[in-house]
């Protein structure tokens, strides 16, 4: 026999051997987690169980704040076939008030095992192997399991874990160290404007949030390009863009087609909306946040509307101003307006303040473990 041949049918047998000797109910599946966009997890670490036997694990030396049900990277533990786990163990730090939280639940094994077998459906309708067992940990000790597999995600339990107390209350290098690292962080001047303007949430990660079944268009008389990023309540977040969501000036009321891809799926309803507008040369650039009414859930609640359109009329020196209009087959409900302003390249800044804030926005009581004091909000409201 050939040595070519002896190699590839040695090869082949060890495959056959080792698909052979694969459980029924062992998949190729890793741990991760997950944490809300600012209101983020430190040190996050899960492992699973399976009947006593820790099989897989994760876990980070550093702060994430991926956006809820959205996984972040970390260290991995397990071997690439494993059986689904019967529990799970799970520890943090909450970015928001420092505290401590660490527990464990039960999970149903028998629902993970049913879906690891059907496998997960993605945003195009395409089944797509379960590939994550992911855990979100929020503010209040609240958790949230997924299972994911390409982009579909089906939430398998909820469960809370015990407030351990503040992390390293009375260390005082430790305190001295957050209080520097709050001065001089971007990231966390922009969670707190954030916090500010939307408190946190708590009963929102115990509960869930609901979903709803409408499209997103944006439509400009000057075709500009341009970038959405929407952010919910539980700190989910979702992006558009031109290729799939533009509605020509003349046709945004009139044509109404649904929009084919992604958008059109069931999604959270947003709380801010981060916009970037401009031109097809990209030398005028005009970027805002838009923070949207506080009776939004309740106007969609009340009407059979399914679209959302941002529109923006036409370019002018420092700064535009846009509408949002929820939308059906017979009418359109303009909900509020907003201003954007343009990028000074030579300055570097923006020609006006970058939130926009809808008629009667009501700031929220701060709920935070510590008093903050929040940076000061430039903002445009209308009026």
């Amino acid at each position: 026999m050939y040595p070519k041949v002896k190699v590839f049918l040695h090869s082949f047998l060890i495959i056959v051997i080792a698909i052979s000797c694969q459980s029924k109910d062992t998949f190729s599946w890793n741990a991760g987690f997950s944490a809300p966009k600012h209101y983020g997890a430190t040190g996050p670490f899960v492992e699973y169980f399976y009947q006593g036997q820790s099989i897989a694990g994760a876990s980070s030396g550093v702060g994430i704040n991926p956006g809820w049900e959205i996984t972040s990277g970390g260290y991995v533990g397990g071997d690439k076939y494993k059986t689904v786990p019967d529990s799970i163990a799970v520890k943090w730090i909450c970015g928001v008030d420092r505290y401590s939280y660490e527990g464990g639940s039960k999970l149903p094994r028998n629902k993970m095992l049913e879906l690891f077998k059907t496998k997960a459906i993605d945003s195009y309708g395409n089944r797509q192997e379960y590939s994550l067992i992911v855990a979100g940990m929020a503010p209040g000790g609240n958790v949230t399991i997924w299972m994911q597999g390409g982009t579909g995600s089906t939430e398998i339990c909820k469960f809370k874990t015990e407030n351990k107390g503040v992390w390293k209350e009375n260390d005082t290098e430790y305190n001295k160290y957050i209080t520097e690292h709050r001065t001089i962080s971007e990231a966390f001047k922009e969670s707190s404007f954030f916090w500010k303007i939307h408190g946190i949430p708590y009963s929102v990660w115990e509960k869930g949030e609901k979903e709803y079944d409408y499209d997103i268009g944006f439509s400009s008389e000057e075709e500009y390009k341009f970038a959405l990023t929407f952010y919910t309540k539980d700190g989910s977040l979702f992006q558009v863009d031109n290729k799939s969501s533009f509605l020509p000036w003349k046709y945004r009321f009139v044509s109404y087609p649904k929009n084919s891809d992604h958008l059109s799926k069931k999604k959270k309803l947003p709380v801010q909306i981060h916009i970037q507008w401009y031109s097809q040369d990209e030398s005028r650039w005009f970027n805002g946040d838009i923070i949207m009414p506080q009776n939004l859930e309740k106007k969609i609640n009340s009407s059979q509307f399914d679209r959302m359109i941002i529109s923006i009329e036409k370019d002018t020196q420092d700064k535009v101003i846009g509408d949002i209009y929820l939308v059906n087959k017979s009418k359109q409900d303009k909900i509020m307006s907003f201003q954007l302003g343009v990028y000074n390249e030579s300055l570097k800044k923006l020609m006006a303040p970058e939130y926009s804030l809808p008629k009667g926005f009501v700031f929220p009581k701060w709920e935070g473990r510590e008093h903050l004091e929040f940076p000061e909000l430039d903002y445009w409201q209308e009026k």
